[in-house]
């Protein structure tokens, strides 16, 4: 059976990038793939290809990844569980996966676990300080993990102290590396660089080529010992990463010429522009007297280049980051401080100058080194894939009401859609309606048209089968069109009330509709499922309608607006500008008692702290990220959904944990007493709780959040102080409000269409 151990082995997917594809973790899985091939032939491995440019790759790539289109992770890991694969390693870097910090991985990783297909993941990256968007990314991905590699002791002490794994799991497992000597063929180029420069001491660095490789410390220390040294050259192989090349061509390459020539260098740098064959990496490195990586980042955890120059015992002169100071520990080089080329100038003049130091270096790197050649590597690999593939088990059936972390799930009716259709016609979405009938008077308006548009890019990712002939294509093409006629770009504003008939019935202005404008078309431009030409038509208005953020005055529509400026690729002026206002909102107003934007708790109000941490987790800013999580957690103590995590059993001062109990539309104030009843409890306020703690739990992994989500959807389906569902089942529509001692029942379109986007927010996250 497969994923057994027994007579026929296993079969081992390894999920990574992969040549052609030129990156330093290709070549990782590859040399891993043929190492295990010759050290563990029970172990077969194929490959789960992660690809961005549609390159043709060799047989054993089974499966490819289009590593910016979010649809191809789960179905990946559901072509990899149908090919029988006894488990699963994933190659884990944050650049190489889609998403914001490569947090697409995480679906496929949760599809894998509901299949039952066990993994393991291999970490390229940890860092000391991770931002709570990448501790949350690697939280996710590790949780359900068999095991989790990392290449040195550092490695797994920087994993145990961020909480990534528990630390029975964490496994050290060195990067491998070719044995001295290795041979094959060399390109002709190569082979007469090497000639041309016989006869001298060389330095080296080889790899792909970008800014962070701190090139022109090494190339400025040659310069400080150019006369004590005249007969030292220092050669800069490999071509330029792909991913540099794309966006900055070749920069990078044309300032290290530059620096070379204004050091007077010339003829004692060269510069070969190649991607390396393991066999040219080791004919560079028998030449090499010294090995250079002055790398600019202390927390670079692996590097295969110095890896390989260890095991060809190659002395070493190294900045000091976290895997050279493990790895040069016994003796095999010197370590400087980064960007410190008179530092780094001495490092080598002192190696260079003492011939039993630097036989002693030498010495060490080939002790050191033994141990990292690939096929005690891969035999060490091949017994923890063993042990894990023995852990297969059947798939979770549907029937099971548990998440991919044995969570219970929210029992959620089947998805009608019904009433939905009902109040969508060619003009819009009608805004009211008498019970379920639409009130056609009421016309149509650019909020609830924006969060039709939000829920149609939704509901693209669902299956037909459970749309029961409603259209999210259709739905999507009527908004597009209302809002491309409603957004005026030299006003910096949008008409919002349409009649019926079809006429306007106000001027283009500012306000929340602007903001729920750019959100919608954010979701739209990056909707995994959405058809291309819908995507294009929302960008394209994006472009438009984006810097209406700047003539926009309230954290609230600023807020919105951000919630879809995140969504796209790249970050904006105006998406920067929208984390700064709330940013600073907070800083302006937040006290011990009252950690919040405003002195107000009004409506829709989880949608400050959401926005924050969507913004703050773009930018990479922790302690951004920290106030937005530190206001969501009091605001959820606000309405009755407890402590956040680290906050007090009381609920920060807010109601006792247990259902949602929204504030009302009379709103609170900070300092005024509390009246017995606040108002009617809004849907719209429900759906924000939700989402918020969705965005919680996808930037912090913690359970907490994914608990709080789901209680919070349990308002409409009646935990909450009546005990009235907010959903009605046999329409599919959503009533427009908790009263106080009753539930409004017409069905509007803000209402219904919360629903649905509470509802699609938890499904995104494999929360129900």
């Amino acid at each position: 059976m497969a994923g057994t151990v027994s007579n026929i082995g296993i079969t081992l997917a390894i999920v990574s990038t992969y040549p052609p594809r030129r990156c330093g973790i290709a070549t990782y899985s590859r040399d891993l793939s043929v190492a295990l091939n010759d050290a563990a032939p029970d172990v077969r491995v194929e490959i789960c290809a992660l690809d961005r440019d549609g390159l043709a790759y060799p047989a054993t790539v089974r499966t490819v990844i289009r590593q910016d289109e979010r649809g191809d992770y789960r179905k990946a890991a559901q072509q990899v569980a149908a090919s029988g694969v006894g488990a699963v390693v994933i190659q884990h870097e944050y650049g190489i996966f889609g998403g914001v910090d490569g947090a697409w991985i995480t679906d496929f990783a949760a599809e894998l676990h509901r299949l039952g297909v066990p993994y393991l993941v291999t970490l390229h990256t940890v860092l000391s300080e991770p931002s709570p968007s990448q501790a949350g990314t690697l939280y996710r991905l590790c949780r359900d993990a068999a095991a989790v590699t990392v290449f040195t002791g550092t490695a797994r002490r920087l994993a145990v102290d961020t909480g990534i794994a528990p630390s029975d799991r964490i496994v050290h497992v060195p990067h491998g590396a070719p044995p001295p000597g290795s041979g094959g063929e060399v390109r002709p180029e190569v082979a007469a660089t090497l000639d041309r420069l016989a006869g001298r001491r060389l330095l080296s660095t080889f790899g792909l080529l970008s800014p962070g490789k701190g090139l022109e410390t090494a190339i400025a220390a040659l310069g400080r010992i150019a006369e004590r040294h005249p007969d030292v050259t220092y050669l800069i192989a490999g071509s330029t990463h792909p991913e540099i090349a794309r966006q900055e061509g070749e920069h990078y390459r044309d300032e290290l010429v530059l620096a070379v020539k204004g050091a007077g260098m010339q003829d004692r740098v060269v510069f070969l522009d190649l991607f390396l064959t393991d066999a040219e990496i080791s004919a560079v490195l028998a030449r090499t007297e010294i090995f250079c990586t002055p790398y600019r980042s202390r927390e670079q955890i692996s590097s295969g280049a110095l890896t390989f120059a260890v095991a060809a015992g190659c002395p070493v002169v190294s900045t000091s980051y976290f895997y050279a100071e493990d790895m040069l520990a016994g003796g095999a080089g010197i370590t400087v401080p980064p960007e410190d080329p008179d530092a780094y100038a001495e490092a080598l003049h002192t190696l260079l100058s003492d011939p039993e130091r630097l036989e002693r270096a030498r010495e060490a790197a080939r002790t050191r080194g033994a141990g990292l050649h690939w096929t005690a590597v891969a035999r060490r690999f091949a017994g923890i894939a063993r042990a894990t593939a023995a852990r297969r088990t059947r798939p979770v059936p549907d029937a099971v009401a548990t998440d991919a972390a044995g969570m219970p799930r929210v029992d959620v009716p089947k998805l009608k859609l019904t009433h939905l259709n009902r109040i969508t016609d060619s003009g819009g979405i009608v805004q009211f309606s008498d019970r379920a009938k639409p009130d056609l008077g009421s016309g149509y308006c650019v909020d609830d048209v924006s969060r039709l548009a939000i829920v149609a890019a939704g509901l693209c990712d669902v299956p037909v089968r459970e749309l029961k002939g409603a259209d999210p294509h259709d739905w999507l093409d009527t908004s597009l069109g209302f809002l491309e006629a409603a957004y005026d770009p030299a006003a910096l504003g949008s008409r919002n009330m349409r009649a019926a008939t079809g006429e306007w019935l106000d001027e283009p202005h500012r306000g929340d509709h602007v903001g729920r404008l750019l959100w919608s078309l954010g979701a739209v431009a990056a909707g995994p499922a959405v058809p291309d030409k819908y995507r294009e038509r929302a960008a394209a208005l994006l472009v438009q309608a984006g810097p209406g953020l700047r003539a926009l005055t309230t954290v609230r529509s600023t807020a919105y607006s951000l919630l879809g400026l995140v969504r796209i690729p790249e970050p904006t002026a105006e998406s920067a500008l929208g984390v700064a206002r709330l940013e600073a909102a907070f800083q302006a107003t937040a006290t011990d008692d009252w950690p919040w934007f405003e002195d107000e708790l009004t409506y829709d109000n989880a949608r400050l702290p959401q926005a924050l941490l969507a913004g703050a987790e773009r930018a990479g800013d922790a302690a951004m990220a920290g106030h937005a999580l530190r206001a969501l957690d009091w605001y959820l103590g606000q309405v009755g959904l407890g402590a956040g995590a680290g906050g007090d059993e009381a609920g920060l001062g807010g109601e006792a944990e247990g259902h949602l109990a929204l504030v009302g539309n009379l709103w609170r104030r900070k300092g005024a007493p509390r009246p017995a009843y606040e108002g009617d409890e809004q849907p719209i306020d429900a759906a924000a709780v939700v989402e918020a703690c969705v965005e919680a739990w996808r930037v912090t992994g913690r359970e907490f959040y994914a608990d709080r989500a789901r209680r919070a959807f349990g308002w409409f389906l009646g935990a909450n102080r009546l005990g009235l569902p907010l959903y009605d089942a046999s329409s599919g529509g959503g009533r427009d409000g908790l009263r106080e001692t009753d539930a409004n029942s017409n069905q509007g379109a803000e209402s219904t269409l919360a629903y649905y986007q509470a509802l699609l927010a938890l499904r995104s996250a494999d929360l129900v």
